[in-house]
């Protein structure tokens, strides 16, 4: 099986594949990486389970190819992109239909003193007053819908048309305030134009069934939902130990379709229900490293969690020389923990020989190198997983060396494959 393609692991090819593109995604991985290994369960009646389902790449491509998948997502706003994404069977009839009144609610309504008033802070400074005005009669006409699906549709349109219409551009993962979009605004001339491009997408697929099911669930935990030993094979790429707060990344999208509204409301609301992957997780003072050597991952893994100490008393010793204020170490040991419980849960999934195919980056907080991709098969082998292989996809980081504090070590992006 050739996987070891160096564009396996971004979200390039996706930008320009149907369905695909309808939320683009920049620490996504290519579609092509699920493609190449379904390729080897042609035939089979296999169901697909993938416990970081994110905007949607392995569902929506095993819906394409034909394949039965099982998704979990553990954030709201995420998970109505992915049923977005999966749902093809809204017909050119009622989208004209449905368009026709968004437009005439907008029409009614971008001028009046009610829709201003509703504009959070944040958003303020991303449109021009007019764009911002047609983006929210676009967003309340949308709700006013009685066909969720239908809902669900042109809210993944209008999300799109968040990107389009900003002053700046706030692709994934940051508002990039020091450049300026040349071709900002007309809000409701390019929600027309990406909900007639998606419609057009949908009319093109091979079939309109759906084949995936989703919930808005945290994998480190068990998904009642979810029987034993009932998918075939993983897909997956879980999040990073690189300090990327998906929390914040969002919060664009999520307060404008009000879903949170402030720093609280995306702790509380949002990273509680993720993976530890960033220090904007937790609280420092929270951590008693002889505590946490009593719970049940560390009690499981004791060669382990021996390699992670020794890193852990390095990385705090390098943050200290290097008056580094981001606590790397206690990262390191919640994130490995939480991949712990999702190991566990993959394990439980996944029927008897079967695979699971995790594309991972390793790092190095502060200089200190932390093979990721070795840790995490080490901790399978704990939960049930028989054995693991590592494939080295392409080098990482090359970018950053340019940067005064940045270390030198060579990165890597692996793919993980438990069995």
């Amino acid at each position: 099986m050739n996987i070891l393609d160096a564009n396996i692991g971004s979200a390039k090819d996706n930008m320009s594949s149907p369905v695909h593109n309808w939320y683009k995604f920049t620490a996504g991985f290519s579609y092509k990486f699920v493609d190449i290994i379904l390729g080897e369960y042609v035939g089979q009646k296999i169901v697909v389970y993938e416990p970081f389902a994110g905007c949607g790449t392995t569902l929506v491509e095993c819906q394409k190819l034909g394949f039965r998948s099982i998704g979990n997502e553990s954030q709201e706003l995420m998970c109505n992109v992915i049923l977005a994404k999966l749902n093809w069977t809204i017909t050119k009839q009622q989208f004209t239909r449905t368009l026709n009144k968004i437009r005439k609610y907008v029409e009614e309504n971008k001028g009046t003193a009610e829709t201003a008033a509703k504009f959070h802070p944040l958003l303020i400074t991303l449109f021009d007053e007019q764009s911002l005005c047609e983006l929210y009669c676009i967003r309340d006409g949308i709700r006013r819908l009685r066909n969720k699906d239908v809902q669900q549709f042109f809210n993944l349109a209008l999300s799109q048309t968040l990107h389009k219409a900003a002053i700046h551009p706030i692709a994934v993962p940051y508002i990039s305030r020091s450049k300026l979009l040349s071709d900002s605004g007309k809000a409701w001339e390019k929600f027309q134009t990406i909900a007639e491009q998606m419609l057009g997408d949908i009319q093109n697929m091979p079939h309109h069934e759906q084949l995936a099911t989703v919930y808005n669930w945290d994998s480190r935990a068990k998904n009642d939902a979810v029987a034993d030993a009932c998918c075939g094979l993983c897909i997956t790429s879980p999040p990073y130990l690189n300090n990327l707060d998906y929390g914040e990344v969002s919060k664009v999208h999520s307060h404008f379709f009000e879903m949170t509204n402030d720093w609280n409301d995306i702790t509380e609301k949002v990273r509680r229900k993720l993976v530890t992957g960033a220090t904007t997780h937790y609280r420092d003072s929270d951590f008693v490293m002889e505590e946490f050597k009593q719970k049940e991952f560390a009690q499981h893994n004791q060669d382990v969690m021996a390699k992670l100490v020794e890193m852990y008393n390095r990385i705090e010793a390098n943050a200290k020389q290097r008056k580094g204020k981001k606590s790397f170490h206690i990262l390191m040991m919640h994130y490995f923990e939480d991949m712990y419980y999702v190991l566990k849960e993959m394990r439980r999934v996944l029927a008897e020989g079967a695979e699971a195919y995790l594309i991972l980056g390793d790092s190095a907080p502060y200089g200190i190198y932390v093979p990721t991709s070795q840790i995490l098969g080490d901790i399978a082998l704990s939960v049930g997983f028989t054995e693991y292989s590592i494939h080295k996809i392409r080098s990482r980081g090359d970018k950053w060396k340019t940067l005064k504090n940045r270390h030198n070590i060579a990165l890597s992006e692996n793919i993980l494959i438990l069995k």
